[in-house]
């Protein structure tokens, strides 16, 4: 039995991360994440990691109360759902 391989593209993959309506849509599912957290105002901060290399990527970061908050009630990982 012969087994087919499979070969990926690195530089369309590359090239795919980076594109300007992947960093949109991960910052759209970003911002949904960090509102069901606790949103800004509690400080849940959304940022786009435009220097981030190979990969583009964006990062909820908690920042003050929202860091305590976040280690008391795990929020980050409750509210992933929240950005699919």
């Amino acid at each position: 039995m012969t087994r087919d391989k499979l070969v990926f593209n690195e530089k369309a993959l590359k090239a795919l991360r980076k594109h300007p309506a992947v960093i949109r849509d991960l910052e759209k599912r970003a911002r949904r994440i960090a509102a069901a957290a606790g949103g800004e105002d509690m400080g849940y901060k959304v940022t786009v990691l435009e220097l981030e290399d190979p990969r583009g990527a964006v990062s909820v970061m908690a920042t003050g109360r929202a860091a305590a908050h976040n280690r008391k009630h795990n929020s980050l990982m409750r509210a992933i759902d929240a950005g699919r």
